[in-house]
């Protein structure tokens, strides 16, 4: 297993709130939301959170807990420094066995797995008014591109009460290659193209380079990190 990873602050944001990172067989990102670097320091303590309390063979219920417990640290921050409340974060984590992976997420990152036969497909579902519309039939994929509420998350961490993780269990082949990746890459590069990256020759560092370099081309509205994990 090798993977590669990039991020960058885009041409329109002032700072960077995208946090990722690894340890082991676990990979976590997250993009964070709220006013004077309070998305940065929340998407930052979800990862720090998570990757701590993460083990090899954690499963789905230990999986949701850790999630839980970043969920309840930025709350704890938010508490203690006044000028951080209302802070949140996305985050999506994958974990890899040799025969499964374990995909968890809440909000509107997203993780895709590109197989070994060729397919790309999207394991996550946002969690977002504009996702929720789309799935009634009251927008069209089209229409929520540029609707102007598609930045609203209908979950996200630093909620109080109930906070509901979304995970899956998938199996896993060689020649498989996960991307995990924030709205600022899907907002501007279609699935399409991120495909055609995903089937090429180069290294996951290298396609995760070029997947951050064409959202950036194509306007850099937000800020962009990539995740590729190659099995």
């Amino acid at each position: 297993m090798i993977f590669g990873a990039k991020t960058d602050i885009g041409k329109v944001r002032e700072h960077n709130e995208d946090s990722f990172g690894c340890k082991d067989n676990l990979f976590v990102v997250a993009d964070g939301m709220g006013g004077h670097r309070a998305g940065e320091i929340a998407s930052s303590i979800a990862v720090e959170t998570i990757l701590a309390g993460a083990i090899s063979q954690i499963d789905e219920a230990g999986l949701k807990r850790l999630i839980l417990e970043a969920n309840d640290a930025i709350l704890a921050e938010a508490e203690n420094n006044p000028e951080l409340a209302g802070m949140g974060t996305t985050v999506a984590v994958l974990v890899v066995f040799p025969e499964k992976a374990i995909v968890a997420h809440i909000g509107d990152s997203r993780i895709y797995r590109y197989t070994a036969e060729g397919e790309l497909i999207r394991l996550t579902d946002d969690h977002s008014l504009v996702a929720e519309l789309v799935k009634r039939g009251e927008l069209t994929e089209t229409e929520a591109k540029d609707h102007p509420h598609r930045n609203m998350l209908t979950r996200a961490l630093g909620t109080k009460g109930t906070v509901e993780v979304e995970t899956m269990v998938i199996p896993v082949k060689p020649g498989d290659r996960f991307m995990l990746c924030s709205d600022g890459l899907t907002g501007m590069v279609d699935e399409d193209t991120i495909g055609q990256v995903l089937a090429g020759n180069e290294t996951p560092t290298e396609m995760a380079e070029q997947l951050v370099a064409l959202a950036v081309e194509r306007g850099g509205m937000d800020n962009v990190t990539v995740v590729i994990v190659e099995i």
